[in-house]
């Protein structure tokens, strides 16, 4: 899962709103989201609680930040990504004695500190998906929930770990996780995002259609030799993840009349492969995959002087009438490293969120 924290951050920078005289900007220390402040309230080096996007706040909190009806979503306790006169804002600050019970400076409080439950947070999730057929149970061995974690969160690893090293880059699709195992017992898995789904023998659940239809699952016993024949040792599971777009799934941005299955990613024992031998696979198999924007070039160089969250923002390449959701950004060759696990950052395109109603 990746990081969700309502936590204690210092003020960075602070800066006029373009177009609001009584709005100001701002941005925290540890973090890379802007958001929109009232003027001459806050000032670089303040300690603030800040309240991400997809916070779920209770009523009383909602209270007391003056946020009654002011919020997002059907109940109006929700935030969300906004344009506020123009200028992007995500997430909102607070004065920890506004939030905080028996809030003083001196009661052992540290920047950094997660109160998420402290405030009675909880973290917005869409509703499930309804599909056809199918119960759902644990997923298989060296299958894993996937998650990664975002750029704004990770400014200071993104500049360490891939602004300068060679990287592929992708598009983030909107859609529902699907992943295909091909077992050591020649067993097939088809799983979403936490469960594994046990098929029905008499109705074809849509992520076994999805596959199906493809022709990826009946491209797995190849796929799986190839992959051995290059990495030089037998594989005990081979798995593909992919996004399920189309019809019912989110907003249907692409505008599909068929659900269809995107590729973004391949694994050999539950780990990724190289992004070399990945492009190499889906062009060889002809599996559709996530389209590429870059592939080799460093972060730094495709960026040219753009912000991650500037970059993210454009025109999906399925289909150009719509924004992309985000970008997906890995180097080359996997790495890991203490505080991003594997080194994997996505970011959600600040554009596509403002406009989301997901």
């Amino acid at each position: 899962m990746s990081t969700f924290a309502v936590s204690l951050e210092r003020i960075a920078t602070v800066w006029p709103h373009d177009n609001a005289d009584r709005l100001a900007m701002a941005q925290l220390a540890s973090m890379s989201y802007q958001f929109v402040i009232p003027k001459d309230t806050y000032q670089p080096g303040d300690l603030v609680v800040y309240f991400p996007i997809d916070s779920i706040l209770p009523e009383p909190l909602i209270a007391a930040l003056g946020l009654t009806g002011k919020l997002s979503g059907v109940e109006k306790n929700r935030i969300k990504t906004l344009r506020l006169r123009g200028a992007i804002s995500q997430g909102i600050v607070a004065k920890p004695e506004t939030v905080i019970p028996d809030w003083t400076p001196q009661n052992a409080w540290q920047e950094g500190d997660d109160i998420t439950e402290l405030l009675g947070v909880t973290r917005y999730d869409p509703p499930p998906m309804v599909s056809e057929a199918g119960v759902l149970v644990r997923m298989p061995p060296m299958v894993s929930v996937y998650d990664i974690e975002g750029a704004e969160r990770f400014a200071a690893q993104v500049e360490t770990y891939l602004m300068d090293q060679p990287v592929i880059i992708t598009e983030k699709l909107e859609g529902s996780h699907w992943s295909i195992s091909l077992l050591a017992d020649g067993a097939i898995a088809v799983c979403r995002r936490h469960y594994r789904i046990q098929p029905d023998p008499e109705i074809e659940h849509d992520w076994f259609k999805v596959a199906r239809v493809s022709g990826i699952r009946d491209k797995l016993p190849a796929i799986k030799a190839f992959l051995e024949e290059r990495m030089g040792r037998a594989l005990r599971i081979l798995t593909l993840r992919g996004e399920v777009i189309g019809p019912s799934v989110q907003g249907n941005i692409y505008a599909l009349r068929e659900r269809q299955v995107w590729v973004f990613e391949v694994e050999a024992n539950g780990q990724p492969i190289d992004a070399p031998l990945y492009v190499e696979l889906v062009e060889k198999f002809q599996i559709v995959h996530a389209p590429i924007l870059a592939n080799g070039v460093t972060l730094r160089a495709w960026l040219a002087g753009r912000t991650v969250a500037e970059a993210s923002n454009g025109a999906s390449l399925l289909n150009t009438k719509t924004l992309r959701e985000g970008i997906v950004i890995r180097p080359l060759i996997e790495a890991r490293n203490e505080a991003l696990g594997r080194v994997i950052i996505k970011q959600r395109s600040p554009e596509y969120l403002a406009g989301s109603e997901n």
